[in-house]
């Protein structure tokens, strides 16, 4: 099983999303857990890494199951789903291959969010 940690980050009726150059869907800021970490660490950790902000963590929202395929295997994922704040108004990725933008919550229908129960997760706050 592949442990996730995942930020929700709203601001002005806006959600910080990610998406890797070249793909069609946007995701939830984050990254696996590695051993030894708490998903709270992982989280901070990989937004620093991710996005080069300073994160406080809010408040713990869900733990969800995520199974999916991708790339032709099967994927046993779980994302613990935490609502956070970043020091950054405008974060830009720092890594080279992903990139970072805001999406209105109202508009969230025509993006294509995975996985979409955090989208759903997002609407009930």
């Amino acid at each position: 099983m592949e442990v996730v940690a995942r930020a929700v980050i709203v601001r002005d009726g806006a959600v910080l999303l990610v998406r890797d150059v070249g793909a069609s869907y946007w995701y939830f800021p984050g990254g696996h857990v590695e051993d030894g970490e708490t998903a709270a660490q992982a989280l901070v950790r990989e937004l620093r890494e991710e996005l080069d902000v300073g994160v406080t963590l809010r408040e713990h929202l869900a733990t969800v199951p995520n199974p999916f395929v991708g790339d032709g295997v099967e994927h046993d994922e779980v994302d613990h789903v935490f609502a956070v704040t970043i020091d950054a108004d405008d974060p830009v990725s720092a890594e080279p291959g992903l990139v970072a933008g805001w999406h209105r919550l109202a508009d969230l229908d025509a993006v294509d969010v995975l996985p979409r129960v955090l989208v759903e997760l997002v609407r009930s706050l």
